[in-house]
């Protein structure tokens, strides 16, 4: 396994048991001094349909090992909405 797969693994663990929320998915990684961040989107309320769902974009601030030192989250927004392309 490559070192961002740890890293991305072993945060992945923390922040389900730390925020009570389930990680939708990885959005991004980024190796900074001192460790690590890690955007994830995450489910913050389930709907039906499931288009209705509100995800949460996450940043989590990580020590070298990949452990979880801070986080907060930059913004939200439903499931279906449609977001521009970069």
């Amino acid at each position: 396994m490559t070192a961002i797969q740890t890293v991305i693994q072993q945060a992945l663990g923390q922040i389900g048991s730390s925020t009570g929320l389930k990680v939708d998915h990885v959005v991004g990684c980024t190796r900074r001094e001192g460790g690590w961040a890690l955007e994830c989107e995450v489910l913050e309320r389930p709907a039906i349909p499931n288009a209705m769902d509100v995800l949460g974009l996450y940043e989590f601030e990580l020590d070298p090992k990949g452990n979880v030192e801070q986080f907060r989250r930059k913004s939200s927004r439903h499931r279906g909405d449609v977001l521009p392309e970069f």
